[in-house]
């Protein structure tokens, strides 16, 4: 019977290694795609592609009007436009607050000062990118934070892959059934990408390019913050 109940817990021990270790890998492998593709956005490859989609949508949406550089009609433009805002400055700094209060309330501090790192972090990476392609920088301080200092990469790409993958992720950490856990990120990763099509489609704000920068750029910060949880835990035995 003893030997038994030992069989089990060193099959559950060899079986969490072994998920622990594809976890790693698929980090890695994310953290190396997704340089891979905020190289090739930062090289102008990818520029012949967005100026065809550009081509493309004009020719088959043309503008909205004569005052406009909006593609499509007006009720298309309106509704990518709420599907932009779904990663905007003020809907995601309402989501933040209502999420830090909720975890304060729980007494969750851990999983609190993760979600704050990652999405904190995140945007000061974000930032400094954008001031260092940024044509003119605004004096004022404000200014910077209120204001589109660049347009590469994209700032709505950028927050809605780090914002909506890392609540995904979270709910996952919870969720026992696979089922479950796929459909959450299934879910996150349609709302991911409706706004970096928005971006491109209906307002016209970026191009294809600028749109994967930030999308790359988001998981690159990503992967790295997931490497760093998983070191902490291992080398310093501390349970982040």
């Amino acid at each position: 019977m003893q030997n038994s109940e030992h069989h089990k817990q060193y099959r559950g021990m060899a079986y969490s290694y072994e998920k622990d270790r594809q976890k790693l890998k698929f980090a890695y492998f994310l953290l190396l795609t997704a340089s891979v593709v905020f190289l090739l956005t930062l090289l102008g490859v990818t520029d012949g592609v967005s100026e065809w989609i550009d081509y493309f949508l004009l020719d088959n949406l043309g503008y909205t009007n004569k005052w406009s550089d909006t593609y499509g009609s007006s009720l298309l433009v309106h509704t990518l436009s709420d599907l932009s805002a779904l990663s905007g400055k003020v809907l995601l700094f309402i989501a933040t607050t209502f999420i830090i209060i909720y975890y304060t309330i729980r007494k969750e501090y851990k999983l609190l000062w993760k979600f704050l790192t990652v999405i904190i972090g995140g945007s000061f990476l974000l930032l400094f990118i954008k001031m260092i392609f940024a044509e003119d920088v605004p004096y004022e301080p404000i200014d910077i934070l209120i204001s589109d200092i660049a347009t590469y990469p994209s700032g709505h790409a950028f927050m809605a892959m780090l914002f909506y993958l890392t609540i995904a992720v979270l709910l996952t950490r919870k969720q026992r059934r696979s089922e479950v856990r796929v459909y959450t990120f299934v879910f996150a990763s349609i709302i991911i990408f409706l706004i970096g099509i928005s971006r491109i489609f209906g307002a016209a704000a970026h191009n294809l390019t600028e749109v994967l920068a930030g999308w790359s750029l988001a998981l690159i910060w990503g992967s790295c913050c997931w490497l760093m949880e998983r070191y902490i835990k291992i080398n310093y035995k501390w349970d982040v």
